[in-house]
């Protein structure tokens, strides 16, 4: 089926990502020198952390603008990539775009890849970021009350399921939430879910690929169905031919019915992932409205 995507987005528009193990493998290694995209005279500090919490080591990283005296705000960044990808150049590229533009530390977390770890490793790994996070607030120059979750697509998911963690653990919860075109419906369930089944970058085949992968055949938090009592304030942007795209929106009324405040940023003419064309005057737009989301840590 063709789709109204924007001519802007070029080879994207068109491209669908192969889903097997082969891929996940050959992505490990393609995409391990990703992380230089956060390079650049610009910040002051790129730092590597090995952590661990169940005994099983991985990476954050850790970026933050030049002359930064005060404590800065803190973006917990969950990167997507199907909970299988490691972090593409565009999420690192982003997350200097956010540290330099919201004046703001970011800590990028390299968490364990589903496909190869065991169920909730990848979960674990995201709190043991943000415990690392809250206990290290000094040493890294953060506001510990001043953190933001932030993730695109499965990381969207991440960030719901650790805000999730940290309201039944009574970990502090974050003082805002960023999502770009979670993933939220583990049943995928949603109208849109069901129709685009072969859109670009991103459809509803990988996306039951996807879940299953993540599951393992056990259940998992489900933001469309849980109570969301008590969940942050939240930017929630959605792309037009998505699978994702229903899941987002209901998601957006349901954190309000909640009583969360929730902006909806719909973008049209949009695909999943459509932020890899960073160019893009379409992903330049979405990008100024998530940056004056994160500024607004610094009120």
């Amino acid at each position: 089926m063709k789709y109204a995507i924007d001519r802007q987005f070029g080879f994207f528009r068109r491209f669908r990502p192969p889903f097997n193990r082969v891929a996940f493998a050959l992505a490990k290694v393609f995409l391990a020198p990703a992380k230089l995209a956060l390079k650049g005279k610009e910040l002051a500090v790129i730092k590597r952390k090995v952590i661990s919490g169940d005994g099983k080591a991985f990476n954050i990283y850790i970026a933050k603008p030049k002359n930064a005296h005060d404590k800065l705000p803190a973006v917990l960044y969950l990167h997507g990539g199907g909970f299988v990808f490691k972090g593409a150049p565009y999420h690192f590229r982003l997350a200097k775009q956010y540290a330099l533009q919201a004046r703001c530390a970011v800590v990028f977390v390299d968490y364990r890849l589903a496909y190869a770890a065991p169920f909730g490793a990848t979960l674990s790994d995201c709190v043991v970021a943000y415990n690392y996070l809250l206990s290290n607030a000094d040493e890294l120059g953060v506001d510990s009350d001043r953190v933001c979750f932030a993730g695109d697509s499965a990381g969207g998911y991440l960030c719901l399921a650790l805000e999730e963690h940290c309201k039944t653990q009574r970990l502090p919860m974050p003082a805002k939430v960023m999502l770009i075109y979670p993933a939220a419906d583990a049943e995928t369930s949603s109208p849109s879910a069901q129709l685009y089944v072969d859109t670009p970058m991103w459809n509803a085949r990988l996306n039951r690929k996807m879940w299953r992968l993540y599951r393992k055949g056990n259940n998992v938090f489900d933001p469309l169905r849980a109570d969301l009592t008590g969940f942050a304030p939240t930017y929630l942007e959605t792309a037009q031919f998505d699978c994702l795209h229903d899941e987002g929106v209901i998601l957006a009324d349901r954190l309000r019915k909640a009583g969360a405040e929730c902006i909806l940023n719909e973008t049209a003419g949009t695909m999943h992932g459509f932020d890899i064309c960073y160019r893009a005057s379409l992903t330049r737009a979405a990008v100024v409205k998530r940056i004056e989301f994160l500024k607004s840590l610094n009120l």
